[in-house]
């Protein structure tokens, strides 16, 4: 654990079958344990982190860990453990819920066919908003460490590069005129889309992960 001391984000990433879960679980864990507020997000479909935590289900919402579950395993952490389950869906809907600057702006691009793609299916639209969620809890503060669960990869670096083609979509001529419309362009994952807000650059690859 020395070696993460001082670390504010965590990214357990790997191929399957290597202990992710458990490990983005224990090291949690390990910082509620420290008197730390421990936060441990999984974007890995397969559920398997509610599981491994003794929780019937687990959303897109902050669940704080009840003190229950720790009783019974003897344990008694200074800090608290909070855990949830990136919904890709919801979580591109509200940030164009809380980005766009009207109503029925928010409207036309939720109803945009590209959009409903991009936000869905796309390959590399999964990891880009799991680099934004993770933005988006750092900047407010609220937990001194956050551990990232990622899907199986067999590449390590997979999971850092896949935003880009995200990027690459938006910047290609053919969806420019899309993606630049009235519906507006997103900005690389890591930087903030809501308005006023100061642009916070690619911390996937440069401060957060750092």
């Amino acid at each position: 654990m020395k070696a993460l001391d001082g670390r504010k984000v965590i990214c357990c990433v790997g191929s399957g079958g290597v202990g992710k879960t458990t490990t983005a679980a224990a090291l949690a864990l390990e910082a509620a344990m420290e008197g730390k507020r421990a936060l441990v997000l999984t974007i890995d479909p397969a559920r398997r982190l509610a599981n491994s935590l003794g929780l019937r289900t687990l959303g897109n919402q902050e669940t704080r860990i009840d003190a229950a579950h720790f009783a019974q395993a003897k344990l008694s952490p200074r800090g608290e453990m909070w855990a949830m389950m990136l919904d890709l869906k919801r979580t591109w809907d509200e940030l164009v819920q809380r980005s766009a600057r009207t109503a029925e702006q928010a409207q036309s691009i939720l109803g945009n066919k590209i959009y409903q793609t991009l936000s869905t299916v796309m390959a590399g639209s999964l990891e880009y908003m799991a680099m934004e969620k993770v933005y988006e809890l750092h900047a407010s503060g609220r937990f001194d460490v956050l551990v990232l669960d990622t899907p199986p990869t067999s590449n390590a670096l997979d999971f850092l590069h896949a935003p880009d083609r995200i990027l690459d979509v938006l910047d290609a001529a053919g969806a420019r005129p899309h993606a630049q419309s009235r519906q507006g362009r997103l900005p690389p994952a890591g930087r903030s889309l809501q308005p006023g807000a100061a642009d916070a650059g690619p911390l996937h690859r440069k401060r957060l992960l750092a």
